[in-house]
């Protein structure tokens, strides 16, 4: 058994979002993702389960969007950049 660990990403430079793709390339993975609108950069919440980490995540995320990026569990206040 294990657990869900929520994650916020967020992308230093505007990207053309494909949900799509996103669930395409981490289809392997046990994570579930929501793409947050109504921010100016863009923001997603990342829900992980234990036996995946989120530095696999983001590496997932950054062969598709290569831009700096920052990550954070979510409601935190640091953010870890990528």
């Amino acid at each position: 058994m294990g657990w869900y660990m929520n994650y916020e990403i967020e992308f230093d430079e505007e990207i053309e979002w494909d949900d799509q793709a996103v669930k395409k390339c981490l289809k392997g993975f046990d994570v579930e993702h929501l793409h947050l609108q109504d921010f100016v950069t863009t923001r997603v919440i990342f829900r992980v389960y234990s036996h995946n980490s989120v530095e696999q995540i983001l590496a997932v995320l950054k062969g598709l969007y290569d831009t700096p990026m920052r990550y954070r569990q979510y409601n935190s206040v640091e953010w870890t950049t990528v």
